[in-house]
């Protein structure tokens, strides 16, 4: 036998030490995956678990070790397991990392799952698998839809109060309205205009209503038919319109129009109207 050599008691400490390093390493790491708040997985190509964490394993209802070797599929039924297996073949497939959200079935209900998923290679440069890190985004996810949902009420409420503010009702004696229009008329302001005459001969049981338009920069054929409308339906109701303030362009728009404005009383302006109205009655129609 021959005699030990003098190295072999400083090599064989520095091989022990270099041991124990990669022991505490891995034990490190293993602590950091297994109580990781995220879902961490490894798949083979098969989409089989070679590795996952006890958050994994937490939201599976599995017990430690109970997940390993089966497969999405196995542990979430077959539409979050196809679901998950065409995710991770594209990925697969892609040789890049990729971002993607998973509906994955849980005791309380469907869960939202961001997924960040990547291929893994071994050491000769083939492909292993694939490794994940998942996290739950469900909470996040009903906050949006709340807050994109209160945010369309305050939008349908805003929309509300300017479309009161371009159709006010004035009143401006017993049983007479005003309704001064400013700016454009559009197809749909016109059907708002409508509706708050109509609104504001039912609420103040108008027998007369002045329909001011000096302030409107343009009304088309289209937007003209409908303010005659407004007038007949107004009329329907037992009251009297009187149209004030046409200019020119909207005359001429009017004119084009082929319809009857023969029995609409037309006023050049808001105080003709009025001295109209309070001098001979509200009742003449």
């Amino acid at each position: 036998m021959s005699a030990p050599s003098p190295d072999s008691s400083p090599e064989l400490a520095a091989l022990l030490a270099e041991n124990a390093a990669l022991r505490e390493r891995n034990e490190l790491l293993t602590a950091v995956i297994r109580n990781c708040p995220a879902v961490i997985f490894v798949k083979d190509t098969e989409g089989r678990l070679t590795v996952c964490n006890q958050t994994y394993e937490r939201l599976a209802g599995a017990q430690p070790g109970g997940l390993l070797g089966k497969t999405d599929h196995d542990i979430f039924g077959p539409e979050a397991g196809e679901q998950n297996r065409r995710n991770d073949l594209r990925v697969c497939e892609s040789g890049a990392p990729q971002e993607v959200e998973e509906l994955i079935p849980q005791a309380d209900g469907m869960h939202v799952y961001l997924s960040v998923k990547f291929p893994i290679y071994d050491a000769r440069g083939q492909l292993y698998g694939l490794g994940g890190i998942a996290t739950d985004i469900s909470e996040r996810r009903r906050a949006e839809e709340e807050r994109n949902a209160l945010q369309q009420q305050i939008i349908e409420v805003q929309r509300s109060v300017l479309d009161e503010l371009s159709t006010p009702i004035v009143p401006i004696a017993d049983n007479v309205i005003a309704l001064p229009l400013i700016g454009s008329i559009d197809r749909e302001r016109g059907r708002a205009i409508m509706q708050a005459l109509l609104d504001g001969v039912a609420e103040y049981r108008a027998r007369a209503a002045i329909l001011d338009v000096t302030g409107v920069r343009s009304v088309d054929a289209q937007v003209a038919a409908g303010l005659l409308q407004s007038v007949r339906a107004a009329r329907l109701l037992g009251t009297r319109v009187l149209v004030t303030g046409i200019r020119p362009e909207v005359a001429q728009a009017m004119v084009g129009l082929d319809a009857d404005w023969s029995g609409v009383a037309i006023f050049a302006t808001m105080r003709e109207a009025v001295t109209e109205v309070l001098g001979r009655g509200a009742t003449r129609r």
